[in-house]
């Protein structure tokens, strides 16, 4: 398994196909192709997808901000779940943190309880609730962090 980092540039066809596995797994709130492009192209966004022939079967994106990261999308295709390929994006995001990143957020559907087992394997832990942060269908938000100031100071 490869993982690839999007940077600015690539072809449009890659963007729009980011955005199709978005919102294949996440519904009408997925990103567009272009949230995807505005993200490769900041300094501190991560968009990380990983490929399987002639398509992409799963993506990551996040971004930095003063000391903490925040993942903001992640979809891997249904034909290609189960295969550890969240999970290893996940980890490869985290390597390419900044050193001085004390703290990784993200947020997901109450519902979806295989991510948030996921996540929580990964060593992310269960912050809080917010409320109706999902528009379609109308669902809470279980906020998560994992805290990784402590392995970087050794």
């Amino acid at each position: 398994m490869e993982i690839l980092r999007l940077t600015a540039g690539a072809p449009d066809t890659l963007y729009v196909e980011l955005s199709a596995l978005d919102k294949l797994c996440v519904g009408a709130e997925g990103w567009s192709a272009e949230s995807f492009m505005s993200e490769a192209e900041k300094d501190n966004g991560i968009v990380l997808y990983i490929t399987d022939g002639d398509r992409i079967a799963a993506l990551l994106s996040g971004y930095t901000a003063v000391g903490e990261a925040d993942i903001t999308s992640v979809a891997v295709h249904p034909d290609f779940r189960r295969r550890g390929y969240a999970r290893a994006l996940t980890e490869r995001f985290e390597e390419l943190l900044p050193d001085d990143t004390e703290d990784i957020f993200l947020e997901v559907r109450e519902s979806n309880a295989g991510a948030i087992a996921l996540y929580e394997k990964c060593g992310f832990e269960r912050l809080s609730v917010r409320k109706g942060f999902y528009v379609s269908p109308r669902e809470n938000a279980v906020v998560m962090r994992k805290s990784i100031n402590s392995k970087r100071k050794i």
